[in-house]
């Protein structure tokens, strides 16, 4: 069960890569918030004892990542009208092909080799970090404000997952504050991406140079 999911998480970050319409890369990102928040619910009441520290954090990540970030995005898409992505830095086939290339790397280097001495039981220490490489690809080959900010939460999806696979999660507080950080990042993000539409008509990031003084 944790491997089926780990793997959906993985082929939604990898199919955003080859996406063009904005509306169905937010999809999945909601599609890997949403398996993330059910392996959360999974290891919370899977043990002897119900894990009130998972079941929480999937809760939030449910209502946040799945329910209202999502909702955001789609109205933000709508509000700007801008349906398909701006010119990407690289081409859908070699992005696809860096994906799949990254995957490998880490399913097959980095975390054999490189983190060797770390000792986990399921796939989720290779699924994490290869989700933390898409994200910031993905994050560095788009040139729309928006996608950026989706392959920065793709990143945090990663990172959480890393600390639920090595550590079982971090301490409550500090996730809560992760949240309250996304929420407010996600927001500030959405306002400058809708001042950047306003401004240039595009969202394009290579007219920012048009702001240098």
């Amino acid at each position: 069960m944790i491997d089926f999911l780990g793997y959906i998480f993985l082929i939604a970050g990898l199919l955003m890569l080859a996406g063009r319409i904005i509306n169905n890369n937010i999809t999945l990102l909601a599609i890997q918030s949403l398996a993330l928040s059910i392996l959360a619910f999974y290891l919370g009441f899977s043990g002897a004892e119900i894990g009130w520290h998972m079941v929480v954090v999937g809760l939030l990540t449910l209502i946040i990542k799945v329910i209202i970030l999502p909702w955001l995005f789609y109205r933000l898409v709508d509000k700007i009208a801008v349906l398909r992505e701006v010119s990407r830095s690289v081409g859908m086939v070699p992005s696809i092909l860096i994906g799949v290339l990254l995957v490998g790397l880490t399913g097959f280097y980095i975390v054999p080799v490189l983190l060797k001495g770390i000792l986990v039981e399921n796939q989720l220490l290779s699924v994490s970090l290869s989700t933390i490489l898409l994200g910031c690809y993905y994050m560095i080959s788009r040139r729309s404000a928006l996608s950026q900010l989706l392959g920065v939460i793709v990143m945090e999806n990663g990172l959480f997952l890393c600390a639920v696979a090595v550590t079982g999660g971090m301490p409550l507080i500090i996730e809560l504050g992760i949240f309250f950080d996304l929420m407010v990042g996600a927001l500030v993000m959405g306002l400058m991406t809708y001042q950047i539409r306003d401004t240039f008509n595009t969202l394009d990031t290579k007219y920012l140079n048009k702001l240098q003084g």
